[in-house]
């Protein structure tokens, strides 16, 4: 009986435990949001890591957006103080709205140690990987430039060159086995910048570019798709749409920046990371993710 009873207090304790062992990191806060941490209360900061000991408050009219053990995120809306365990079944992996991969992201960023600068390792958490080069001559294409979709902004097409040359040659193709090139230049520069020959394109059809040292040649291709404006919209409108029950304009446009990035649209998740930066300048991972961004890119 002595047994029994020593197990029932064990599972008790363990239940307990378990309750005080999630984790949480504040995502995004409006209006009075206040922590109160060994009875001491401070002002709520996006980035913060808490525990399920942790009480939140909200004043009338405030919302927090919490995300939990780097895999759940949710909204509290309602005025009042809450002791953060009593949202342990808020902190379950389930079907969400929100991408998985974004808020693994976040959590990565916010709460650990990088050698790189935060921001700068986006292409660990998104879902489309560029194929690895296998060109053999004097040009490298970053392969995060296998595939674009464009359907807006000024953005470059860019490469290397392994060589010592002055002059490159951009060509681009309606096909991907080559042929009579619909636009060709000779650069000085090793990239060009897309609005330059959009002109000579039509929106929904797909497009075929390389680049060589002048005189040369080169196999390697890569796609460019002009997307017309509502299918953009409409992928646009959706990354909106899943967001958290509550996130600040800035929260939401660097989210969205991130979606776009992944689904290929690079002009238009160049525009949605500026557009964070400009939002919250004093947020360093905004900051950095759009300057990692700019170099990835030859965005000058």
């Amino acid at each position: 009986m002595k047994k029994i009873l020593f197990l029932i207090y064990l599972f008790f304790i363990a239940v307990a435990i378990n309750a005080q062992d999630n984790s949480f990191l504040i995502y995004s806060v409006k209006g009075n949001v206040s922590v109160v941490e060994n009875k001491i209360e401070s002002k709520a900061k996006i980035g913060k890591i808490i525990t399920g000991n942790t009480s939140l408050k909200l004043a009338d009219g405030s919302v927090a957006t919490l995300i939990c053990n780097e895999a759940a995120m949710f909204t509290i809306k309602k005025a009042g103080s809450y002791t953060l365990s009593q949202f342990k079944d808020s902190c379950e992996t389930h079907s969400s709205s929100v991408s998985a991969n974004y808020v693994k992201y976040v959590w990565n960023q916010m709460t650990a140690g990088h050698e790189g600068s935060p921001g700068s390792n986006r292409k660990a958490f998104m879902s489309t990987v560029g194929a690895v080069s296998r060109s053999v001559n004097n040009i490298w294409i970053d392969p995060r430039l296998d595939t674009i979709n464009y359907s807006n902004g000024d953005f470059p097409l860019s490469w290397k060159s392994y060589a010592d040359a002055k002059d490159f040659e951009f060509s681009l193709y309606t096909s991907p086995d080559g042929g009579t090139p619909l636009y060709k230049n000779t650069l000085s520069k090793m990239k060009i910048s897309i609005p330059s020959f959009a002109s000579r394109l039509k929106p929904g059809n797909t497009y075929y570019w390389t680049s060589a040292v002048k005189g040369e040649t080169n196999d390697e291709i890569k796609v460019l798709n002009y997307v017309e404006k509502p299918v953009y919209e409409m992928v646009l409108n959706k990354l909106k749409a899943e967001g958290p029950a509550y996130e600040s304009d800035a929260e939401q446009a660097y989210r969205t920046a991130f979606g776009l990035e992944d689904a290929r649209y690079l002009s238009e998740a160049y525009q949605y990371y500026l557009r964070a930066a400009t939002l919250k300048p004093d947020m360093p991972l905004y900051r950095s993710t759009l300057m990692s961004f700019k170099k990835d890119y030859e965005i000058k």
